[in-house]
């Protein structure tokens, strides 16, 4: 009993602790002090750690005090544009220098004065420089450049053949901008929020003023507001935390690497949130259709990307349905397969001594398992493996006769449509609901397959994202915005003015 008493006691202490860390209530009533030896003590006793840099300046005409976390910031830049103009700032009478004067002989971009603590330690943990004047209740937070960062390159996971070659990085700076670079238009906003009770991920909530939806985008502020988790380090785990809470295995928040797409839903009113240290966007709301629609879509022919996407369903429909169709069909339905085809199903299963449902059960199985393989392994050798392990398991399984020839087909054929949708998560979820439904054709045949696309059917028009309708535009169905679904209509017969939008939309708010 008293060891779980002290159990208790430490996890209490350990809350208090978390809740009172830099930029919560007990630091925020801490105030700058005049002296600069009393203010960088704090700040070392509150850190408390090796990588904190302390630069004294006392032969500068304003004493004063630098401090920075080593690694963050760049030395360099730190003595080009902050020590070396303060050091060597000599004026030319012997009057007093003002605090405004002295700071203003710093070259950098962004200077901030704060009186708390809190924005100080906040500054320093985000890569700022801070300097403390002796008598001056001031601390100011100087913006230099950072340490080691990602060039921005290709995309890893959303590759094109025609369009841009840019993707996110995991700076938040870089990405923003490069919206804005695509995106120049003046109501495009960006609002900056801090999310992570321990980490304090910076994050951007980027619009078009007049051309968002208001509901949208007070729902995504509303639902990152209530944010409370302690860690986030990745847009993926922001995504989770803001998704619906209703359980679906559809991916209710879009995310993506790509700049072009992002600055493509911002134009057409959609929210794109970006978070600090991930190279992947979050775009809300998400529809079911926008998991099939790519950025090299509209950068070829009308035609071209028409057929493309109807690919896409066919692949979509083959991924999801092949397996429990091949099962349903040679368990319960026979008479549904010609007789030459069927003779020959017989003959290749003679000798197999697991039914059907087992059989493709265990190939499924396998090749997820060499799929997560090939992911994990080291990129040189990782596909190799992958591919290798595939035909000489698939091919030692037919000789020992655990399986016939049609279901490596079947199988072969399955993992080669699932690999064509375009976002990965979406894909994640083709593989989740195929077993299921594989369950359901071994237990049901043809009815169980019918009952389960009738209820993924009422889920989808049921499902919604951030308030909107997930399965949007054809339930409800909206004939103006069929120009791109399923069908890509040519950009001079779906392109809508922006003009046109921001007029229709401002008169509306007034």
């Amino acid at each position: 009993m008293f060891k779980r008493w002290q159990q208790h006691k430490r996890w209490r202490r350990y809350k208090h602790e978390t809740t009172t860390a830099p930029g919560s209530s007990t630091l925020s009533r801490v105030t700058v002090a005049s002296g600069v030896q009393a203010n960088t003590t704090h700040v070392a006793n509150v850190l408390a750690s090796d990588d904190l840099v302390r630069r004294e300046l006392p032969q500068a005409v304003v004493p004063c005090s630098l401090l920075y976390i080593d690694n963050l910031v760049e030395e360099g830049s730190v003595y080009d544009f902050i020590i070396s103009p303060l050091t060597s700032y000599q004026p030319q009478k012997r009057e007093k220098v003002t605090s405004e004067q002295f700071i203003a002989r710093v070259e950098v971009s962004s200077i901030e004065r704060h009186t708390h603590m809190d924005k100080v330690i906040e500054a320093l943990l985000t890569g700022q420089v801070v300097l403390f004047l002796e008598g001056s209740f001031h601390a100011y937070t100087l913006a230099v450049a950072g340490g080691k960062k990602r060039n921005v390159e290709e995309p890893a996971s959303q590759l094109v053949i025609h369009g841009p070659r840019e993707g996110f990085v995991e700076v938040l700076a870089v990405n923003t901008a490069l919206i804005r670079a695509k995106v120049r238009h003046p109501d495009v906003r960006v609002k900056k929020m801090t999310v992570g009770k321990v980490t304090r991920t910076k994050i951007a909530v980027v619009y078009m003023a007049h051309v968002v939806n208001r509901d949208v985008l007070s729902e995504v502020l509303r639902r990152l507001e209530n944010v409370t988790a302690n860690k986030i380090l990745d847009s993926g785990m922001l995504g989770e935390l803001i998704g619906e809470r209703k359980y679906t295995p559809f991916p209710t928040i879009q995310s993506t690497e790509r700049p072009d797409v992002a600055a493509a839903d911002v134009s057409d009113g959609r929210v794109v949130i970006v978070v600090d240290g991930s190279p992947f966007a979050l775009i809300a709301p998400a529809t079911f259709i926008s998991f099939f629609q790519a950025a090299e879509d509209y950068y070829e022919r009308f035609d071209l990307a028409t057929f493309i996407r109807i690919i896409r369903v066919i692949a979509f429909a083959i991924a999801l349905g092949l397996p429990a169709l091949y099962i349903a069909v040679t368990t319960f339905h026979q008479e549904l397969i010609p007789t030459d085809l069927l003779i020959s199903l017989l003959a290749q299963r003679e000798g197999v001594p697991f039914p059907a449902f087992l059989e493709a059960l265990l190939m499924e199985t396998i090749f997820e398992i060499l799929r997560e393989a090939g992911i994990r392994m080291p990129r040189p050798i990782g596909p190799a493996v992958s591919i290798v392990g595939a035909i000489v398991i698939g091919e030692s399984a037919v000789r020992a006769g655990l399986v016939s020839s049609a279901i490596v087909i079947v199988v072969s054929l399955t993992a080669i449509a699932s690999f064509i949708a375009p976002y990965y998560s979406f894909g994640g979820t083709i593989r989740m609901l195929r077993f299921l439904l594989m369950v359901l054709a071994a237990t049901a045949g043809l009815f169980g397959m019918a009952v389960f696309f009738v209820a993924l059917l009422i889920h989808l028009c049921a499902l919604q994202s951030m308030g909107q309708p997930y399965f949007a535009p054809i339930a409800p169905f909206d004939w103006l915005q069929q120009k791109d679904t399923l069908f890509r209509f040519p950009l001079r017969w779906s392109k809508t003015s922006l003009y046109k939008k921001l007029s229709n939309r401002a008169k509306s708010n007034r």
